[in-house]
This record gives C-alpha cells, structure tokens and sequence, in this order.
C-alpha cells in the first residue's frame, strides 16, 4: 500500500494534468490531485501512511519554492502592474487584521491560538504551501498542521465554489468592471508551457539542493541545530537572490517543475484531509479558519471598494493571495479576462516568496 500511495504522489498529476485538457475548465489539475488525496484519505480499505504524506508534503515544499522562484523578475512585475499589486497588498493587510483577530477571540479556546493565526496569515500571503512551510518553521505538532490542512481544504474549497460562481456578480454591485491598460503581453514566458531539459533539471535540482543545504549549514553553524524558522525563512531569501542570476533565469521549464511539485504537494495534503478526524479534534480550528477567512475577505473587498479597484483586479488579486498561482487561469476563465493570468501568476509567486515572512511575523507578534 505504501507503494501504491507514493506512486499516486509522484504520478497522479501528470495524469491529471493531461485529464484537465479535455474537461470543463473548473476541473483544474489541482481540484483533481486534491480531490484523488481527499477520497483515498476518507476510504476506510485504504490505509494512508500519514508519514510518508508529511515527508512529500515538507520535502515537495522545501523543493518547489527555489524551482517557482528561479525565472522571476519580481521587481519588473510589481511597477507594471500596479493595481493588481495594491489589490494584493490589500489583501495580503486584511489577511493580517482577520488572522490577528481570530488569534485574539479564540486565545482561551484554542491551544497555541497564536501559532494558528501564523499558519492561517501565511495562507492569505500565498497559500496552503505557506501555511506548511510556517507549520514547519514554527515547530507545530503534526496533528496541528494536519487538522489545519483539513480545515482549509473545507473552507477554501466553499470559497473556491464561490469565487467560480456567484462572486462576480456580488462584486458588480458596489466594484466598477474592468478597465482595459493596454499593457504589453509579449514577454509572458509563464503562460507558455515549456519542456525542461533533463539537463536543466539537473542543475535546477542542483542549485535548490545548494540552497537547502546552505539553509542547513547555516543553521548549524548559528544555533547548533536545524532551527526550522531560519531554515525556511533563508530559503525563501537564497531563491529569491538566486532568481537574480542570468543562469538560473535562462533555465526553462523550471516554473513548470516546481508547478508539478505543488500538485504532488496537493495529493500528498489531501490524503492527510481525514474528514473524520477533523469532525472529532478539530472544530475549534474550523471555526478559527472561518472567522478569519470571513473578515479577511469581506475587509479586503472593503478596501477595494475604498481604492476604487475594479472588480475582475480584485478576484484575481484575491485568488493569487489566498491560492497562489495554481488557480489563476481558472478564476481568469470564470470571469472570462484571461488579461489578468500573467499579473494574477506573478503575484502568486509573489505570494509563495512573501507568505513565509507574514506567516512567522504574525505568529511572533501574537505570541508577545
């Protein structure tokens, strides 16, 4: 069975992949590796190794980040589009308010609450992958981290529901349509998929394998132990400077490996979604996530209403917060303004490099 279980990890989205193509377009790749991991999680004649689950969750993490980070230009895309970025921001701000204030109301009911509002802020910075990287980084226990994948699977999939249905047509109401800024395209080198060489790859898992074990090294030589906050927080830096460098920019294919690594992650984390579980240990967290999930999205339309953003900018801004990058080009066909795929992924990625600094500030603070 274990066998079979990492089969499904490591294949699974590769076929879910070419299964997408010929579907609706909400049936994304992710929809489908969290969907496959759900089900095998709550089959009662399939017997999930939860730690063989955790090691593809941390380890695919740790991986992914460096891979997703290599090709970008994160300054060029925060002048040219500067709407999108504050619409980020905006919510990126309201995640904080939201997460802070559920930390504080559930303080005497929820063990370690401030912890919680850490791993839940990291997730409207960038998404579930941020919420376990400071999982990680914090030290929390794994049932914690488990009940909280669980929780936002529940909640984040009724929002997902949401925002593929009804919310842009609630948002019309009080936020103006989309203005058209003519801006140019032609550099877009996300939305084109590429194959990546095996020798790209080779020194693309190289360079993340350098910057982990730098991550490590200087761990070791600054706390005389594997200090998880440091380690992720120096290797989200490292990528970040690495993506920098002409020889990691020229390396193709390197977004889309760290893509399929975050739908190994989705299999992995869904089969850690125990429905059953989480309806026995975890309903204090649910209702932590909902309270947060509900003020940081109903102040974050606020504060759009506020800057004058429109509505389509504020969606995508919202899912590229929340979701990061995976589920950009499926809320961009929903509300049918493929324009804002290329802003919507860069600033997941944005997110993905962000997330694990708002996720440990805000736990540190709560925490005093």
């Amino acid at each position: 069975m274990i066998i079979l279980q990492i089969t499904l990890i490591c294949l699974f989205p590769y076929l879910a992949k070419k299964i997408s193509k010929n579907t609706v377009a909400w049936l994304s790749p992710v929809v489908l590796c969290y969907t496959l991991g759900i089900i095998l999680a709550n089959l009662s004649f399939f017997r999930i190794n939860e730690q063989i689950a955790n090691y593809f969750t941390q380890g695919t993490i740790l991986l992914a980040i460096p891979f997703l980070l290599y090709a970008t230009d994160l300054s060029s895309w925060l002048k040219d589009f500067k709407s999108m970025v504050l619409a980020f921001l905006l919510c990126v701000v309201a995640g904080i308010i939201g997460t802070c204030f559920a930390g504080w109301y559930f303080k005497d009911t929820i063990p370690q609450a401030w912890l919680v509002a850490g791993m839940i802020a990291a997730i409207f910075s960038g998404g579930i992958p941020n919420m376990q990287a400071v999982g990680m980084a914090l030290e929390a226990e794994s049932n914690t981290i488990v009940l909280l994948n669980a929780a936002d699977i529940f909640i984040g999939g009724m929002y997902l529901l949401f925002l593929t249905s009804l919310a842009s047509k609630l948002l019309s109401l009080f936020l103006g349509n989309y203005q058209d800024s003519n801006l140019q395209m032609s550099n877009n080198n996300l939305l084109n998929s590429k194959n990546i060489s095996f020798k790209n790859f080779i020194q693309g898992l190289g360079i993340a394998l350098l910057i982990i074990g730098v991550s490590l090294g200087a761990s070791f030589l600054f706390f005389g132990h594997l200090a998880a906050t440091f380690i992720i927080l120096s290797l989200t830096t490292l990528s970040i400077i690495a993506s920098r460098f002409s020889f990691t920019q020229r390396l193709d294919g390197t977004f889309e490996v760290g893509d399929y690594l975050l739908l190994m992650f989705c299999v992995a984390v869904g089969m850690l979604a125990n429905f059953a579980n989480i309806l026995e240990n975890g309903l204090d967290l649910i209702m932590f996530m909902a309270v947060a999930w509900g003020i940081t999205v109903s102040l974050h339309w606020l504060l759009c209403f506020f800057f004058k953003i429109d509505k389509d900018t504020t969606l995508i801004a919202s899912t590229a917060a929340i979701y990061g990058p995976v589920f950009i080009g499926q809320i961009a066909s929903t509300i049918d303004n493929r324009r804002l795929v290329f802003p919507g992924i860069a600033l997941g990625l944005l997110g993905i490099a962000l997330g694990n600094y708002v996720g440990i500030s805000v736990a540190w603070l709560m925490r005093l």
